[in-house]
């Protein structure tokens, strides 16, 4: 038991050593179906198929689809045929047809059958050769030409079960139990190897070669038919593989083959039988038994899995030692002669020679190992407990200084060696009793990680915190001259170090790269290799020489170098495409060094990878359009017809793109950048999203662009036009109906305001008029007082003028009275004179002709409203109007007082008035 437990152990180690072809692996729960993967196939759009537990699964490189069949059940077999995908599962057969929403659509062969399918028949195998699809059940083989009516079987007299289904080329060939390998030809079976010559053995795939037939048998063993008789070949593999039963097997382009077994995982062999990989659980593996293997036209080979899909890259320049079990750890550094491969982990010292299979540790270098370097012949170890000088298998510490990160010989001073610890620096001196270790220098207690040595022999040292020293140190190398710190302006230099690059010193950190300038003796950016560098996404300021004309530093999908140009002298950048997950090793401890010509190993965080050559991407890739869905705001998503000649309901105006790039190696993720035209012109930022979705689109013309960049590559746009039609209120014949509408209501609005204006300017000419009448008024009213006041005027004028009549009358009746009393002939002369002068006629025509002056329309008015009134009436009146009294009147009209009161009274009766009108306010009034 004890021993059984020993050889397990060991073979754990030796599976341990194995470095193998990157592998991708998905689970269940990745495809989201059954975990048995039966058959695959893979179509002219580079999608993959695979006859799945739960259906047809579909996988176009970023997205898993799962079509079951009609009656639910296990698909056993499958095979594209160019666009067709043939499957075959429990009491069905049928075949898958894209639509024209991307959506894959079965059709059923089952009625085209010419027998019925017998109770329980299942369909384990799929072919097509010369335009014939050729299915295989237990029961026999059937014949179906695509587009016909029928499915004919062919002739088994004998009833043998069918157990398998191979073709060879152009022909095809299958096994019936107890009766040996038959061929077809012109439709009916011809045997090629007889039973006698084959017996119970089972054929699991056959191939050929050299004009022979290789066979491949269920037990793990190989044969090899001439024609003539069955000869057994490769024996010394069924050994190796320990007669493990296999289920499938390929032949690849350079004649070796990849066997799949049951409970070994799967093998990768030479033409004459050599193991060159061995894959299985315990190193990569989902599962140990490999159903079927399928040889993509990118030369991966996929595995279906009894518990899941593997894609094997067998023509990768990677080779990857993967330590699952944690036995050696992160790899920070690594060295290889002719006889040792060492690795220096976080875990210690290990090493390989060409004939182990496992890494051994060597004792004593328990601890982090943090550089190997190989210094005038001497293999030196810097280690977290010192420094150790190596040879072999053997380590012996030379130092026990706290903590080693390097040690590099000094280039002037042959035989000394200085070192890098985490308290500062010191020397080794090369004597011929070995190694001394010289005493640490004073006044200088900082961690040196980066030593650099220029010309001049001074040291300069690389500080996370503080920057960059620059020590000129004394010839006895005991103590420091001088010392020179530049301080590099950045919150944080963690990741920093300084490097030399073609006899220039450079300072990186994960943002910058800074050339060490004399003139100015200081670091300055904009150098050449500064501007080489500026689009590469750094995640480290770590950069290392390989000694080989070549630096190398690390970004977030790759990790890259830079070389100097043989004939242009200029800086070539080359990139090595591993993403940052997959290295997962902590910043600042990134490694990756030169094994020998161009081969190189990259330490990660659980074992290392080597590769000689750029991975890049060798295939032309294109994008790829895999469905279009459309939806209305908080409604779900439809499928859309992809060929874009019909507009898209303008209520449906989100829109999502599903593309992809079918990529199936390991370190090669493709990313994706997209525009809208029509929306925008600017392309997205790269990213691994394989859709875009766009929101609330107008209705309009837009074309969707999407690139993709795989490794170095960008693949040409994939270009989708199409148009989101109007809604009914922005159609043309709305857009006309506005534009009458529009103009109808410019008309009525014309109308509107011309009217408006209309009965504006007749308003303002009311209000001219009203103006006008008003300004007529006021002249009127004007006019009329100023002939009022004439009137006023005249008729105190006419007043004055009465008076003065009046007064003269009276003064001549006066005079006229003392005259009479003289009897004198002149006397009476003069009375006659005087009574000629106060002769009432005068004194009327006198007075009226005033009066008409004054108040010319007077008469006529009392004329027409009173036709009776005589001369001496109008008379009194005309008085009355001046408002004289009766006394005043009197000698006016040289009679009495009161014969003045007589004729008022006469001139009342007349008019008929009535008692309480006054006479002199009637006669004013009018």
């Amino acid at each position: 038991m004890r021993s059984l437990f020993f050889l397990l152990f060991l073979l754990s180690d030796a599976l341990l050593s194995q470095e193998l072809p990157p592998v991708i692996n998905y689970g269940p729960n990745d495809y989201g179906a059954e975990n048995q993967n039966w058959m695959i196939g893979q179509d002219d759009a580079k999608n993959l198929y695979f006859a799945n537990g739960a259906g047809l699964l579909q996988f176009t490189g970023e997205k898993w689809n799962l079509y079951p069949v009609p009656n639910k059940t296990i698909v056993r077999s499958l095979k594209v045929i160019g666009e067709r995908v043939y499957t075959g599962a429990y009491m069905e057969v049928g075949y898958w047809e894209k639509n024209d929403l991307g959506v894959l659509e079965y059709t059923s062969l089952v009625e085209r059958f010419t027998e019925d399918i017998q109770d329980g028949e299942q369909f384990w195998d799929i072919e097509y050769s010369d335009g014939v699809v050729i299915f295989r059940s237990f029961r026999g083989i059937y014949l179906h030409s695509p587009g016909a009516d029928n499915i004919t079987i062919l002739p088994n007299d004998a009833g043998q079960p069918v157990t398998n289904l191979f073709k060879v080329a152009d022909k095809i060939f299958f096994q019936k139990a107890q009766a040996g390998i038959y061929t077809i030809e012109k439709g009916l079976p011809e045997q090629v190897i007889p039973y006698s010559a084959l017996g119970e053995i089972e054929i699991m795939q056959i191939f050929p070669r050299d004009g022979n037939l290789e066979l491949v048998t269920a037990m793990g063993n190989f044969y090899s038919w001439n024609g003539q008789e069955l000869e057994r070949v490769l024996k010394d593999l069924s050994t190796k593989i320990k007669n493990a039963g296999l289920l499938s097997a390929l032949k690849l382009s350079d004649d070796s083959m990849v066997l799949g077994t049951v409970g070994e995982g799967i093998y990768h062999v030479s033409e004459d039988g050599e193991i060159l990989s061995h894959f299985d659980q315990e190193n990569v593996l989902l599962n140990n038994t490999a159903l079927d293997l399928y040889l993509d036209d990118a030369q991966n080979v996929w595995a279906g899995l009894d518990n899941g899909i593997s894609v094997l890259n067998l023509d990768s320049t990677f080779r990857l030692f993967q330590d699952n079990t944690g036995k050696i750890g992160s790899v920070y550094c690594s060295f290889q002669n002719d006889d040792y491969l060492y690795l220096g982990t976080n875990q210690g010292l290990y090493y390989k020679t060409p004939g182990d299979t496992e890494f051994t540790f060597i004792e004593g270098t328990n601890g982090q190992v943090w550089s190997l370097q190989m210094e005038d012949d001497y293999l030196f170890c810097g280690h977290n407990n010192g420094t150790f000088l190596i040879s072999g298998n053997k380590a012996e510490r030379i130092s026990e200084r706290l903590g080693t990160w390097l040690v590099k010989e000094i280039e002037n001073k042959p035989g000394y060696f200085i070192q890098g610890h985490y308290n500062g620096i010191s020397f080794l001196r090369d004597t011929p009793g070995g190694i001394e270790d010289l005493p640490m220098l004073d006044n200088f207690p900082h961690s040196s990680k980066f030593i650099e040595m220029d010309d001049d022999g001074d040291v300069w040292i690389s500080n996370e915190h503080k920057g960059v020293f620059k020590l000129t140190i004394s010839d006895a190398l005991d103590s420091i001259v001088n010392s020179q710190n530049y301080v590099i302006d950045e919150s944080t230099g963690i990741t920093s170090s300084i490097f030399k690059f073609n006899d220039t010193l450079y300072y990186s950190s994960q943002n910058r790269i800074l050339q060490y300038t004399g003139g100015a003796d200081d670091f300055l950016p904009n150098s050449t290799l500064a501007k080489v560098l500026e689009d590469t996404e750094r995640i480290s300021g770590r950069i290392i020489n390989d000694e080989n004309g070549k630096i190398w530093g690390f970004a977030k999908n790759s990790i890259f170098n830079v070389s100097l140009a043989s004939l242009s002298g200029k800086y070539e950048l080359n990139e090595v495409y591993l993403s940052k997950g997959f290295r997962n090793i902590t910043s600042g401890y990134e490694n990756v060094t030169r094994l020998k010509d161009t081969e190189y190993i990259l330490g990660i965080s659980d074992g290392y990878v080597k590769f000689n050559k750029v991975e890049s991407a060798i295939h032309d890739y294109e994008v790829r359009m895999d469905q279009i869905s459309m939806s209305a705001l908080d409604e779900a998503a439809q499928l859309v017809a992809m060929d874009g000649s019909s507009p898209f309901d303008y209520k449906t105006n989100n829109i999502n793109f599903y593309f992809s790039v079918p990529v199936f190696k390991k370190f090669l993720t493709p990313v994706y950048s997209y525009r809208l035209l029509g929306q925008s012109n600017m392309w997205s930022e790269w990213d691994e999203a394989a859709h875009a979705g766009f929101k609330n689109l107008s209705f309009g013309n837009y074309t969707f662009e999407v690139r993709a960049r795989v490794g170095a590559r960008i693949a040409d746009p994939l270009t989708y036009s199409f148009d989101i039609a109007r809604p009914w209120y922005w159609s043309y014949t709305a857009i006309i109906l506005y534009f009458l509408i529009l103009l109808i209501l410019l008309y009525l609005v014309h109308i509107f305001y011309k009217r408006r204006h209309q009965k504006f300017i007749e308003e303002n000419e009311k209000a001219l008029r009203m103006k006008n009448l008003e300004a007529q008024q006021k002249i009127i009213k004007l006019e009329n007082e100023r002939l009022e006041q004439d009137m006023v005027n005249k008729n105190r004028e006419l007043a004055v003028s009465t008076m003065s009549l009046i007064k003269k009358n009276e003064f001549l009746s006066s005079i006229k009275k003392q005259l009479q009393k003289s009897e004198s002939a002149k006397v009476k002369s003069v009375i006659r004179t005087i009574d000629k002068d106060i002769s009432e006629e005068d004194n009327w025509k006198f007075f009226k002709k005033a009066f008409s002056n004054a108040d010319k329309d007077f008469f006529k008015k009392i004329k027409a409203k009173h036709p009776e009134l005589t001369s001496n009436d109008l008379k009194l009146c005309a008085y009355l109007r001046l408002n004289l009294s009766s006394k005043e009147i009197a000698p006016l009209l040289n009679i009495s007082v009161k014969s003045v009161e007589i004729k008022r009274y006469r001139l009342r009766k007349k008019m008929d008035l009535d008692h309480e009108t006054n006479l002199t306010d009637y006669i004013l009034a009018l």
